[in-house]
């Protein structure tokens, strides 16, 4: 009888010993996890950064191509420029711009 009470001791013993072995590696595997879920969301958020300020520069740059400089000159191409004036091509213009583009893609 002494017997089987140790026996069963050992086999209580070895099941704790198994669980908490697996608890911890259940907790090693999530915390493995949540860091690759964060190194994701990082490089996720940099990519979304990379892609806005593209996009404001692609923006930008195809405003001010319509623009384009005009073939004549003197008098004719000074009226011609203030016709074609466009705001996003001056930079002292330009200030809020890219914010509210910015804030504008980050609702969507």
């Amino acid at each position: 009888m002494k017997e089987l009470e140790q026996l069963e001791n050992q086999i209580e013993i070895s099941l704790k010993h198994i669980r908490a072995t697996k608890s911890q590696q259940s907790l090693d595997q999530l915390f493995d996890l949540k860091r690759k879920e964060q190194q994701l969301q990082d490089v996720n958020k940099d990519l979304r950064k990379k892609i806005q300020e593209t996009t404001a520069e692609n923006v930008l740059q195809m405003s001010c191509q319509d623009v384009g400089p005009s073939g004549s000159s003197g008098h004719a191409n000074q009226a011609n420029q203030q016709e074609h004036f466009h705001p996003a091509c001056d930079p002292s213009l330009r200030i809020g711009y890219q914010r509210n583009f910015l804030d504008q893609l980050n609702k969507e």
